[in-house]
């Protein structure tokens, strides 16, 4: 499964599932790699690191907002046009902040970045996307069920499935591909603040919290951001050419048991 030759956008990635994919991505031999992440410090640390580890892929950092359409333009076309091509765009960028109905700015914000942002990368990398090129949006498991105090949230990653199956047939003709991959219990530092969230505001121990959740799921053991990585690449690569408009589950079994 190699993507030698090969020119890869990834939104979200200097930690995570982003981080994860775009290390894999340079493991199988990407050509060239835009790091795109909001966090330009950390991007630029763990830019540094895949230079030194993988130095036969040409290392790009892009920091933007992607909600901010204008402001991604700015840094992002640019570097669209030194590659002249993309070929694989992994849309893994997102926010999960939690909040009540009322909640306006945290609505605004998380729809900003997770759906809308994914819009925004889309769509100025498709016009550099040659036909045969990969799109993967990383939904969640709440894209397909509803969770207290995540309207936002929820909203987001369903209306991320909706944009991957009509996005897809908009592209076929292209023999472009679409996917969504929905995670659960990612262990990601996202879920570790969250879990921390929620066991300071009931007054529990936080490890205990994750050997609790632990215990739910099948397998017995969190999805790491590896095993997303792995099915992201499966879904970018060749051996995927047939398979679009699709959403994929990765949860240790954990939605077969609710």
């Amino acid at each position: 499964m190699s993507f030698n030759q090969k020119t890869a956008i990834v939104t979200g990635a200097a930690t995570g599932i982003g981080a994860a994919t775009a290390t894999l991505l340079c493991e199988r031999n990407i050509s060239a790699l835009i790091l795109l992440d909001i966090a330009g410090d950390a991007v630029q640390q763990f830019a540094t690191e895949l230079k030194q580890l993988y130095p036969h892929t040409q290392i790009y950092i892009c920091v933007a907002n992607i909600a901010d359409n204008d402001a991604l333009g700015e840094v992002l076309q640019p570097l669209l046009t030194q590659l002249e091509r993309i070929d694989i765009l992994i849309n893994s960028a997102g926010v999960a902040d939690e909040n009540d109905p009322e909640e306006i700015h945290i609505w605004h914000k998380v729809i900003g970045v997770n759906l809308h942002g994914t819009y925004h990368t889309t769509i100025a990398s498709l016009a550099y996307m040659p036909d045969g090129g990969r799109i993967i949006n990383v939904s969640s498991i709440l894209g397909r069920a509803g969770n207290v105090r995540n309207t936002a949230y929820c909203t987001s990653k369903h209306a991320l499935l909706g944009f991957t199956k009509s996005l897809a047939l908009d592209v076929a003709p292209r023999k472009i591909t679409v996917n969504a991959v929905l995670p659960a219990w990612v262990d990601t530092p996202m879920l570790q603040k969250e879990i921390a969230l929620n066991a300071e505001k009931i007054g529990v121990d936080p490890e205990q919290m994750l050997r609790n959740a632990k215990k739910k799921i099948p397998l017995k053991r969190f999805t790491k951001s590896e095993d997303v990585a792995k099915l992201i690449a499966f879904l970018a690569s060749d051996e995927a050419n047939n398979i679009t408009a699709q959403s994929f589950t990765i949860d240790g079994g954990f939605t077969c048991g609710v």
